[in-house]
């Protein structure tokens, strides 16, 4: 019986594949350590390359490993490993690299077959330029430490943003058929999940490269209504049409629950970073959302410090941001990565004023979730049971309990009592 320890790290699709790692290995000869720090014979570090800082995290991760057991075999996979193999050979700590290119092929043999080596062996090829790769993740039976599924509906990216390294490390779009998104979605629910959150790298390109869309996959799920709650993922402000805000209204399933990509609220920036949309496209789409959905949770993603981005430029994403429906927003300083054109602009911005303008616009998220929380003090919202403690609503508000009275996986309407920092108090 060997012992394992994994760490995921990054965004939902990195989750989702993890757990298929997870899933495919056998309990009769692995047993998954609770806490990455445990001493394992096996040290698996999926990564993240969205920053330097998530480069930071993951090199951290491999020094843990080795630290905790310096016999041990150390694989690391994922993005970083995918567009930055060369540097990590340099880690003797490593005795596999396994890039998302080989992440279906070979990560569950290296698991099961490797031994430690020398010098890190390397398995890559390079994703991007393989126009035919076909959606190649197996499906899972369980989603480890969870109560609300990942599904993987689509991976990879058509687009070039200046800024972003990720067509690099997933490739080309490529989809999941939707018959076998329900067949997957259904397995899912008979394993007692009562959620299934969509994901994907660009979700909003899903099906273009099968001729069909987005929109149909969720027309199908709304349909049939297979499970309790489905929940999307990220989506593009310029692919968000409203007939699909139309339809996730009126659904009885989808959760009213957006996050819509922003990035600049400038629109010289939006065009610096090969956006596709406009400012005022993006407060059109959060406002149709509003209009449509009153209770509904609209996040999104905003950059600070790209290059060229003066004071006028930052105070045009401050003024959109406090002006806007939104309900909450992640704050990402600009990392510069190689391969993307935006690593060699000029004007690049000094850390420290990076530093302070996230810090206004973090305050300015934590304000704007607390107000909205405060809106539902007093009324009831439809709540899944994350554990004894804790759960989340289908609007995403984060909901602390007072008194252990549920089930894990239980959906139960909740009166909130209270507002208590970043959560709402039932």
């Amino acid at each position: 019986m060997k012992r394992i320890s994994v760490v995921t790290l990054g965004c939902k699709v990195n989750q989702y594949d993890t757990a298929v790692l997870l899933n495919q290995l056998p309990k009769s000869k692995y047993i998954k350590n609770k806490h990455f720090d445990e001493k394992a014979d096996i040290y698996v570090i999926d990564t993240c390359t969205v920053t330097h800082k998530a480069d930071s995290e993951a090199r951290n991760y491999i020094y843990r490993a080795k630290r905790s057991n310096p016999d041990a075999m150390i694989v690391v996979t994922g993005c970083y490993a995918q567009v930055s193999a060369e540097d990590l050979s340099k880690l003797h700590e490593i005795d596999y690299i396994v890039g998302n290119s080989h992440k279906s092929m070979s990560l569950l043999k290296v698991i099961r077959e490797g031994e430690k080596q020398k010098e890190p062996t390397v398995l890559i090829s390079d994703i991007f330029k393989e126009k035919k790769r076909e959606f190649d993740t197996p499906d899972i039976d369980y989603f480890p430490d969870r109560t609300r599924a990942f599904l993987k509906v689509q991976d990879g990216c058509n687009y070039a943003c200046t800024f972003c390294i990720i067509p690099k490390a997933r490739g080309r779009s490529r989809s999941l058929d939707i018959n076998e998104i329900k067949s997957r979605i259904i397995k899912l629910r008979d394993n007692g999940y009562k959620e299934v959150v969509l994901t994907g790298i660009h979700l909003a390109s899903f099906g273009k490269d099968m001729g069909t869309d987005l929109f149909n996959l969720l027309l199908e799920l709304d349909k049939e209504k297979i499970i309790n709650r489905i929940r999307l993922s990220s989506l593009d402000p310029a692919d968000l049409k409203n007939d699909l805000i139309d339809l996730c209204a009126d659904s009885e399933i989808i959760c009213p629950s957006f996050h819509v990509a922003l990035q600049s609220g400038d629109k010289d920036i939006l065009k610096h970073m090969r956006r596709r949309y406009s400012p005022d496209n993006f407060l059109n789409c959060t406002e149709y959302i509003r209009n449509k959905m009153p209770d509904a949770s609209i996040g999104t993603d905003i950059m600070v410090g790209f290059p060229n981005e003066n004071e006028s430029n930052f105070r045009n994403s401050y003024n959109l941001l406090k002006e806007s429906e939104l309900t909450y927003f992640h704050v990402f300083p600009y990392s510069k990565r190689k391969y993307t054109q935006a690593d060699s602009m000029e004007n690049q911005i000094d850390p420290v004023i990076k530093k302070d303008r996230s810090k206004i616009l973090r305050q300015l998220s934590s304000e704007k979730k607390i107000n909205f929380y405060n809106k539902f003090v007093g009324k009831n919202i439809n709540t899944l049971i994350e554990n004894g403690s804790r759960g989340t609503s289908s609007n995403y508000i984060n909901v602390k309990l007072e008194n252990n009275l549920y089930d894990t996986g239980d959906i139960v309407n909740l009166k909130i009592k209270r507002v208590d920092g970043e959560y709402a108090v039932a």
